[in-house]
């Protein structure tokens, strides 16, 4: 079926044109944040926030705990909305991160689809990042320095 959406299936209910959701965490340590370099397209070798796709019947919170632990091995013992990012040029494929502030135990090490993680200094960031993830940096950064109201 055919509407102003886009093609629609009427078997499971979707848009072909809906845009799918992902999280991303953002885990600093001692002036430091942990990046993971993409082993995989698009930004293949590029350093970027540890996150990937939700899950059908999966939170947002739900998968960013599971996104972290597959990719870095830690384990997300508190987490905080830091924000929504939705520019339809932020991706290639249009999709919307969801991104969480991250507190964790154990010790970062590469898995699923990183072929590393590493803590860098938040002045001294491996530029250029993938997708939009050096202004979720720079967003974070500027609300973490903002006085209190």
């Amino acid at each position: 079926m055919q509407n102003k959406k886009g093609i629609f299936c009427p078997k499971c209910g979707q848009y072909k044109n809906n845009r799918p959701v992902t999280v991303d965490s953002l885990i600093v340590k001692n002036n430091k944040i942990l990046l993971v370099k993409r082993s995989g397209y698009p930004y293949k070798d590029y350093w970027a926030l540890p996150g990937g796709f939700v899950d059908r019947d999966e939170t947002v919170e739900e998968a960013v705990c599971r996104e972290t632990y597959e990719e870095t091995g830690l384990t997300v013992i508190f987490l905080k909305l830091l924000g929504v990012y939705s520019s339809p040029d932020r991706h290639p494929k249009q999709l919307i991160a969801v991104l969480f502030f991250v507190k964790f135990t154990g010790v970062p090490k590469p898995g699923d689809d990183a072929a590393e993680c590493k803590f860098f200094p938040l002045d001294s960031l491996p530029l250029p990042l993938a997708f939009d993830h050096e202004k979720m940096i720079k967003d974070y950064l500027g609300r973490k320095n903002e006085s209190p109201r």
